[in-house]
């Protein structure tokens, strides 16, 4: 009998910062067993976002690594592969590099609803489809995988959470980790404390 590949899903992106609509969506994947693995992957570099507005590369991944580390799920990981790669970072080259490193592994790319307007204008979009499965969660009111449709929404993104913590709007740890707001204020990444007196 064939022994099933191990199924690693890809949730991808910049996480500037990481948050708990991130780890929701992540966690609600691997208790709905849709994957045996789950890989947050790290962008050094979106193709379609602006890089002037990015944390380093390294305070990003760390601050995934703090998030994960707090769930203590050894099926959630951080992935630093897109960090070898040129820049900006496309996905069909990271899946192809991934699948050389892993050659046992099934991918699937994790993706929020509203994936399915840009997807047209990402890199060799089309043999990307037929590269890997699609897993596609509720965000900003776009239609989900069926598997999916139970997923979690936050009402959150990154950019409303760099905007807060450049004004000194409290954030609380149902939004970002606790550790991730300690490691944010102890780096004073975003702006943080700029807009204070003490």
């Amino acid at each position: 009998m064939e022994r099933m590949r191990k199924r690693v899903a890809l949730l991808m992106g910049s996480f500037n910062p990481v948050h708990c609509g991130h780890l929701a969506v992540a966690r609600y994947v691997l208790a709905r067993g849709l994957a045996d693995e789950v890989w947050l992957v790290v962008s050094p570099q979106n193709p379609l976002k602006d890089p002037a507005e990015l944390a380093s590369f390294a305070d990003r991944m760390e601050m995934v690594r703090l998030a994960l580390e707090e769930i203590g799920d050894n099926r959630l990981g951080v992935c630093d592969a897109e960090a070898s790669l040129p820049r900006p970072s496309y996905t069909f080259n990271t899946i192809r590099h991934l699948q050389n490193l892993y050659p046992g592994t099934q991918f699937i790319i994790l993706a929020g609803s509203d994936i399915a307007d840009q997807l047209p204008r990402w890199y060799r979009a089309e043999e990307l489809r037929r590269m890997v499965r699609f897993l596609i969660y509720p965000r900003n009111g776009g239609t989900a995988s069926p598997e999916m449709a139970q997923a979690p929404v936050y009402g959150v993104d990154s950019t409303s959470i760099r905007a807060a913590l450049a004004t000194g709007i409290p954030i609380g740890a149902d939004v970002i980790p606790e550790p991730v707001l300690d490691y944010i204020r102890d780096k004073k990444l975003y702006g943080y404390g700029q807009q204070r007196d003490d």
